[in-house]
């Protein structure tokens, strides 16, 4: 006959007064779902598909890996890969298909340099050719950049910075909300937080639409998917209500405004002080006032 104590424990209120399962409970019945530690768990593009459709069970099975740290990372590698794929295919696909400006960009070279200002120009700075043709060629790139052309500057900016900000929101964030999650009582391991919070960026696979030439996924949109996900990111980990899982969610945003707004504030005015007289002009303003 079963333990009632361990059954109790299973399923018992918590905080806020709703019965939830424990995730090392959830963890279980789902291994024993799926046949078992002795056969092959859902693979990567199995847990993405499952977490897009805002499924629990995702985040239950990363949790409840022997390195819910490493899977998690593995995860993020895997939607960083292919978001960044899709990005370059559809550089491929948009300078294939967008009308070419290069006769355009090479009409207007050819006439500039034909005027007598230029050879002029060169006569008195021999350096003045080379000068003139990066700058040429970086005034085109920005023209194509305005008109909504694909470049390749353009891309792999997009790839670097798309890169940066979620390994940095990840890190940032996991560590953050597991310290507040801590606050509430919770016994999850910080790599077990690490893990579900890499599965939490599952929407960021939405960006793979960018193969068809002008679609684009609203940054509004993707935001507020990210934030369903790593809701059920930090409620599956760390067995909190519902009130204590928002509280967790808005703690590292809350602390990052708060960064933004101190760096603004003090920052500008270190800036101010450090422009030439205003320091003297700050000091005489506080004489005149006494």
């Amino acid at each position: 006959m079963p333990d009632a104590s361990a059954m109790g424990k299973e399923s018992m209120p918590d905080r806020s007064g709703e019965v939830t399962v424990a995730p090392e409970k959830a963890a279980g019945v789902l291994t024993a779902h799926h046949g078992g530690a002795g056969e092959s768990q859902p693979g990567v593009l199995a847990l993405l598909g499952r977490t897009l459709l805002f499924s629990t069970e995702p985040y239950a099975l990363v949790r409840g890996s022997d390195y819910p740290g490493r899977r998690g990372l593995v995860l993020l590698l895997a939607m960083v890969v292919l978001v960044t794929l899709a990005q370059m295919l559809a550089y491929w696909l948009g300078w294939l298909t967008a009308p070419q400006l290069d006769s355009l960009q090479r009409l207007f070279y050819d006439t500039v340099t034909g005027w007598p200002w230029y050879a002029d120009q060169v006569r008195q700075d021999p350096t003045f050719a080379g000068q003139f043709q990066q700058g040429h060629a970086v005034f085109w790139e920005g023209v194509r950049i305005l008109l909504g052309y694909p470049t390749l500057t353009a891309t792999l900016s997009g790839s670097v910075l798309l890169i940066v900000t979620t390994f940095g929101n990840w890190l940032l964030f996991s560590v953050l909300a597991h310290w507040a999650a801590r606050w509430f009582g919770s016994q999850a391991r910080v790599g077990q937080t690490l893990g579900t919070v890499a599965l939490a960026h599952a929407p960021l696979l939405l960006l793979v639409i960018q193969i068809v030439p002008g679609a684009t996924v609203p940054l509004s949109l993707l935001f507020l998917l990210l934030l369903a996900t790593q809701y059920l990111a930090i409620k599956v980990t760390h067995d909190l209500g519902t009130p204590q899982t928002l509280f967790v969610l808005a703690a590292p945003y809350g602390v990052l405004i708060l960064v933004i707004v101190l760096v603004a504030l003090y920052g500008s005015a270190y800036g101010l002080q450090q422009i030439p007289y205003f320091n003297e002009a700050l000091k005489v303003q506080q004489f005149l006032a006494r």
